[in-house]
């Protein structure tokens, strides 16, 4: 643990030596995806609701989803951008070294720009649980949870970053398979999972458990449906999901062969 701050200190000065593009890279991104909840809530204030859930409860889906991604981006950028080390061949440098490959990544590139996405999705939280305060339905439970909700998504999130990182061992390009795994699954988490056909359900409950993050817990705090149950699947599925994730990444490296080879 000494040795991460260590090298992620390294890598935090090497960042805040461009200061002013860093506070624009995090305002204009923060800035986006605010665009993109304002749209959703004119079209929610237009039809109140969506299969059931108001402004404010789909504001809970949304942010939960938003700051987990966000910070994803954040400690995992070079995961994310893996397909560079395999197609410049960058990946044999972190193989000579006497520590993981995953752990190098890690403490590579600690991109900060990604925290306005977080500072957003915080202040959606706050927005939709004052506006469930009003009208009774935000419990001390679903106050408590939400910080549970935002880690089990950081580590959804994690894992199919690696998954998809490791494709690039037998696909050397991973950028199309993001759009996939990453864009259309998170994208698609902003909203109540009742609103997609079985088959995508299929698939964000499953292939790509999405659905675990926030719309699972939130529907039994929301008291929508659901057992207590629901409160603790998501844990045990975003670790069994990280460990599939962490065995298919060994299993890569196995599989890879050095571009000098």
């Amino acid at each position: 643990m000494k040795l991460y701050f260590i090298l992620i200190s390294g890598s935090l000065k090497s960042r805040m030596q461009y200061k002013m593009n860093f506070i624009f890279s995090m305002v204009s991104y923060g800035m986006i995806m605010a665009v993109d909840f304002i749209m959703l809530a004119a079209i929610l204030r237009r039809f109140d609701d969506v299969k059931g859930w108001d402004l404010y409860e789909v504001g809970l889906l949304y942010s939960i989803s938003s700051i987990a991604i966000s910070l994803y981006r954040v400690i995992g950028a070079e995961v994310h951008d893996f397909e560079r080390y395999m197609v410049n061949g960058e990946f044999d440098s972190l193989l000579i070294r006497p520590v993981s490959p995953l752990f190098l990544l890690l403490t590579r590139n600690i991109d900060l720009s990604r925290i306005g996405g977080a500072i957003q999705g915080l202040i959606i939280i706050a927005i939709s649980v004052a506006g469930l305060m009003k009208t009774g339905k935000a419990t001390l439970l679903l106050i408590a949870y939400l910080p549970v909700a935002v880690l089990t998504g950081l580590i959804i999130c994690f894992a199919v970053g690696v998954l998809t990182a490791a494709l690039a061992f037998w696909t050397e390009k991973i950028k199309d398979f993001q759009t996939f795994t990453l864009y259309a699954p998170f994208t698609a988490a902003n909203y109540p999972m009742n609103i997609y056909p079985g088959l995508l359900k299929i698939i964000f409950f499953t292939v790509i458990p999405v659905a675990f993050m926030n719309y699972v817990p939130v529907m039994y705090l929301l008291q929508k449906g659901g057992e207590w149950w629901y409160l603790i699947t998501p844990a045990a599925v975003a670790g069994v999901f990280l460990t599939f994730s962490l065995i298919m990444w060994h299993i890569g490296i196995k599989h890879y062969h050095s571009t000098g080879s």
